[in-house]
């Protein structure tokens, strides 16, 4: 029987996958952008909220967000370089399932 070796990028992204997959989402992550896909976009479930012209005016609304309460997932503020409906601006992410 012939055994196939997996290249390790490959074998790490599709277990980073798998393990992402089960993961339930982290309440409040610093400001990586951890929702934003690869190609720039939010991951599905995960919306962005903005623009707003500055970091400190993103993270008062970001803050607002998080003793709300409503949302299970939050990603904090992060610059996004726009797009598609999305001007840039600092946008922080919310995940509703």
């Amino acid at each position: 029987m012939k055994v196939r070796r997996l290249p390790s990028a490959v074998l790490a992204v599709a277990l980073g996958a798998s393990v992402l997959a089960g993961a339930a989402p982290a309440f409040a992550a610093p400001r990586t952008g951890a929702a934003v896909a690869a190609g720039g976009w939010p991951t599905p479930d995960w919306y962005l909220q903005g623009p707003y012209q500055t970091l400190a005016a993103c993270d008062v609304a970001y803050e607002d967000a998080a003793q709300s309460g409503l949302y299970t997932g939050l990603v904090g503020c992060h610059w996004f370089r726009g797009g598609g409906p999305y001007m840039p601006g600092y946008y922080y992410e919310v995940y509703i399932p």
